[in-house]
C-alpha cells in the first residue's frame, strides 16, 4: 500500500489527508493527525472523499449536441464548435456573453478561466458560483480591515475568550470547525449562538439567542448600543485603531432598547450581559458562514463593528471569520472571478493593476466591470445569449428555465451531472489528484494537491486545455505544468507574491498574505504591524423584521443547511452520505416542514402527515415534522429535493438573495 497526503475538497475547512493508493486507484482514506486543521479528524464526508475520486459518473471525452443529441468528439473539433458559435458575440460580447466559475475548482484553473472569459472572450461577465454572502462578507472585511477575508486563524480557536456564532449550523456545514469551537466551549471559553431555530452548535453552547426570524442585525446592533450605553465599550481600541466610530454610534442611537424584545424576542438585559461578557472578554473571534446560506451585507458590517466595539479586530487569538462551504470559494474570489475583480482583490478599473495584467496577458482589457450573472437571469430584460460554465452543481437549477432560453451554453466540468443537459458542446477536465493545483481554504490557507493517479481515460488538464482555445484567437499561453500558472498568478498578485509549491507543500500550506513582509505568511491579522486604522462599516440603520399576517401567519424559515450537502450533486457520489439521503426521502419523499407541539395543536396534525404550504407566491404539500428546535409562529423548511425547488421555493428567488434571512410568511392548511 501506498500513501500519499491530499487535501479534502469538499467543504472550506481543508482538512488533510492521506490517500491509500494501489494500482493506480485510490481505495482508502486516512486522517493526517499533524495537519494543523483537522488534527488527525474527519468529517463523515471526508471518510468517503476516495469514493468520490473513485467515482465512473464522469465525462470522458468532448461532446457536441447535434439534434438534440449529443456525439462523442476530440477536443480539437469540440474546441472549433465553440469557437465557431460564440465568434457571433464577439462583437456584443459585454451583454450577450457571461461566464460562471466553480468554488470547486482549483487556483490554477479559476485564474485560466477568467484569463479566458477576459482575454479571450473580452467579458468581464464573470461570476463565480456562490450565494452573495460571501462576497458580501470580502467587501467589508476589505474595505473595513484592509483584509479580504478571515481576519482570525482556526487555530486560534482553542485560545479564544469568548466566541460568537452567527447563523446557520456551523457543525453541520463545517464539523471539524464546529468541533474546534465545541471543544473550546468545554475548556472554558464562553460560545454565544445567534439564530432563529435550535441548531447543533446552538444546543452546544453555553448561551442561545433564539430570535424572531429577520432580527439578526437588529440583535446585532442592539448588542453594540448596549456595549456603548454601558460603557464597556473598548474606548482606547476605538480612538487609537478606528476611524468612523461617530457615524456608527449614531446609527445605532436610532435603535430604541425598549423595542428590542418586540423586534427580536431578546430581553434588554440578556443583551447586556452578553454585550459586557463579550467586550470583558481577553480575545474574541466571531464565526459566519458564507456561500450557502450568506449574511448579507449590512448584517456582516453590524458583526465586524461589534468587534471593533469591543477592541477585538487585528489582535492575538481575535478575528472576523466568515466560513465558506465550498472547498475554494475564497480562492475563486483570490484568482478574480468576480465582475470588478483581478486576482487577490485588484480592482480592475485600477490602472496600475490592469496595466500590469495587460502587459502580462498581451490583450488590452475592458476596464468596466461586468454584470453579475444571477442578475443577468434574473433581469427580463437582459441580452444574454451565451454563458460558459465550469464544474457546477444543481443549484443552478433555479435558473433552469432562463438558461433553457440561451442560444449557446458551453460546459467544463469533471463529473457527469444534471447540469450537463443544457449544453450545446461539453469539456471533461481533470480532477483533483489527477493534476497538480492549489486550493485557498477559508482562513486563507492555500494548500498544494499533488497529483497522485492518471486523469481519468486521458482527460485533460486545465493548463493544457485553456491554451488550446487561447490559441483559437492567437493568443499563445506558454504553460508546461500547473506549476507554471501558479508563478503566473504569484507574479500578478502580491498577496501570493512570496508563494512557490515547494514552499506550500513543506509547510501544510501557506496563509495569505505571503509577501515580503510576510514571508512564512500570515495567521492572524495584526493591527499594530499594519500601522494602520480599521475603518467601521457603514451600515443602513434601519430594522424593520418581518411580519406576519392574518392570511400568512406564520414565518417560515428556509435553508441549505441541514441537507445541503444531499442535494449537491459531488455528494450523492459517495456513499454513506447518498444512504443518509436515501433514508430521508423513505420518511419524507416530498419533504418536510418542521413545526412545534404547539402549533400542530392548533392546526389539528400529527406528525408525517401531509399539509399545504401557502404564500403569496405559490404552494406546495410536504409531511410534518414535529419539533422542539422552531418557535411557535415560525416554521423551517430545507430544501434537499428538487421538486421542491421548482414547485414552490422557486417562486420564491428574489427572497433567497437575502441569504440566510430568506423569510416568507406562509399559512399551513391541513390536507
Amino acid at each position: 500500500m501506498d500513501y500519499k497526503s491530499g487535501v479534502c475538497n469538499f467543504c472550506g475547512t481543508g482538512c488533510g489527508n492521506f490517500l491509500n493508493i494501489k494500482d493506480g486507484k485510490v481505495s482508502g482514506i486516512y486522517s493526517s493527525r499533524n495537519h494543523p486543521v483537522s488534527k488527525g479528524r474527519l468529517c463523515v464526508r471526508g471518510w468517503h472523499f476516495h469514493e468520490l475520486l473513485m467515482s465512473d459518473q464522469r465525462i470522458s471525452s468532448p461532446m457536441i449536441k447535434v439534434d438534440g443529441s449529443f456525439k462523442k468528439a476530440g477536443y480539437e473539433e469540440a474546441i472549433n464548435f465553440m469557437m465557431e458559435k460564440m465568434a457571433k458575440y464577439s462583437d456584443k460580447a459585454a451583454e450577450e456573453t457571461a461566464f460562471l466559475a466553480s468554488p470547486r475548482s482549483s487556483n490554477e484553473n479559476n485564474y485560466l478561466f477568467a484569463k479566458l472569459a477576459r482575454s479571450v472572450f473580452k467579458t468581464n461577465n464573470i461570476t463565480l458560483d456562490s450565494e452573495s454572502g460571501h462576497r458580501s462578507s470580502m467587501n467589508v472585511l476589505g474595505d473595513g480591515a484592509g483584509f479580504p477575508g478571515m481576519t482570525g486563524s482556526l487555530e486560534d480557536i482553542s485560545k479564544t475568550g469568548f466566541i460568537l456564532v452567527v447563523g446557520s449550523d456551523i457543525t453541520k456545514m463545517n464539523p471539524i470547525i464546529g468541533s474546534e469551537i465545541h471543544k473550546a466551549q468545554m475548556a472554558g471559553t464562553k460560545v454565544v449562538t445567534i439564530s432563529s431555530r435550535v441548531t447543533q452548535i446552538a444546543r452546544l453552547s453555553n448561551t442561545h439567542l433564539q430570535i424572531k426570524p429577520g432580527s439578526k442585525k437588529t440583535l446585532l446592533a442592539a448588542l453594540a448600543k448596549a456595549a456603548i450605553a454601558e460603557g464597556k465599550a473598548d474606548a482606547d481600541f476605538i480612538t487609537g485603531s478606528t476611524e468612523g466610530y461617530d457615524g456608527f454610534a449614531t446609527s445605532v442611537n436610532n435603535l430604541d432598547l425598549k423595542d428590542i424584545f418586540s423586534l427580536t424576542g431578546i430581553d434588554s438585559d440578556t443583551i447586556a450581559k452578553i454585550a459586557g461578557e463579550l467586550c470583558s472578554a481577553k480575545s474574541a473571534m466571531a464565526f459566519w458562514s458564507t456561500g450557502i446560506s450568506g449574511l448579507d451585507r449590512d448584517t456582516v458590517s453590524y458583526i465586524y463593528n461589534l468587534l471593533l466595539i469591543a477592541g477585538k479586530i487585528g489582535r492575538e487569538n481575535c478575528g472576523a471569520n466568515p466560513i465558506t462551504g465550498i472547498c475554494n470559494l475564497q480562492g475563486g474570489y483570490d484568482m478574480g472571478t468576480a465582475p470588478d475583480l483581478l486576482t487577490g482583490f485588484q480592482k480592475l478599473n485600477d490602472p496600475e493593476a490592469s496595466a500590469k495584467f495587460e502587459k502580462s496577458w498581451g490583450v488590452k482589457l475592458n476596464k468596466d466591470s461586468g454584470k453579475d450573472l444571477y442578475k443577468m437571469l434574473a433581469d427580463k430584460n437582459s441580452k444574454l445569449k451565451c454563458l460558459v460554465v465550469a464544474d457546477h452543481d444543481e443549484g443552478i437549477v433555479r435558473y433552469a428555465k432562463e438558461i433553457e432560453t440561451l442560444e449557446f451554453v458551453a460546459y467544463f466540468g469533471t463529473f457527469d451531472n444534471p447540469f450537463v443537459q443544457y449544453a450545446d458542446v461539453v469539456f471533461p477536465i481533470a480532477g483533483i489528484i489527477e493534476d497538480e493545483g492549489t486550493y485557498t481554504n477559508t482562513e486563507r490557507r492555500v494548500q498544494l494537491s499533488r497529483k497522485r493517479v492518471e486523469p481519468f481515460e486521458n482527460v485533460m488538464p486545465g493548463w493544457k486545455l485553456f491554451p488550446m482555445i487561447a490559441a483559437k484567437a492567437s493568443l499563445s499561453w506558454k504553460y508546461n505544468s500547473s506549476e507554471d500558472v501558479f508563478r503566473e498568478i504569484t507574479s500578478l498578485t502580491p498577496s501570493y507574491s512570496g508563494m512557490t509549491y515547494d514552499k506550500i507543500e513543506k509547510s501544510f500550506g501557506i496563509q495569505w498574505p505571503c509577501n515580503d513582509k510576510y514571508p512564512d505568511g500570515c495567521k492572524r491579522l495584526d493591527g499594530a504591524a499594519e500601522g494602520k486604522k480599521f475603518r467601521f462599516a457603514p451600515v443602513t440603520g434601519r430594522f424593520a423584521v418581518p411580519e406576519a399576517n392574518a392570511d400568512y401567519p406564520i414565518l417560515l424559515i428556509t435553508s441549505q443547511g441541514q441537507h445541503f450537502w444531499h442535494q449537491n450533486n459531488i455528494m450523492k457520489k459517495t456513499y454513506i452520505p447518498r444512504r443518509e439521503y436515501n433514508a430521508t426521502l423513505l420518511v419524507y419523499p416530498k419533504g418536510y416542514i418542521e413545526i412545534c407541539k404547539e402549533d400542530a395543536g392548533l392546526l389539528q396534525v400529527r406528525e408525517h402527515w401531509n399539509v399545504k404550504i401557502v404564500s403569496s407566491h405559490g404552494s406546495m404539500i410536504v409531511a410534518v415534522k414535529i419539533s422542539e428546535d422552531v418557535k411557535t409562529g415560525t416554521a423551517y423548511v430545507p430544501y434537499f429535493i428538487r421538486e421542491m425547488i421548482s414547485s414552490f421555493l422557486l417562486e420564491h428567488n428574489r427572497e433567497f438573495d437575502k441569504g440566510e434571512d430568506t423569510i416568507i410568511p406562509i399559512r399551513i392548511e391541513r390536507i
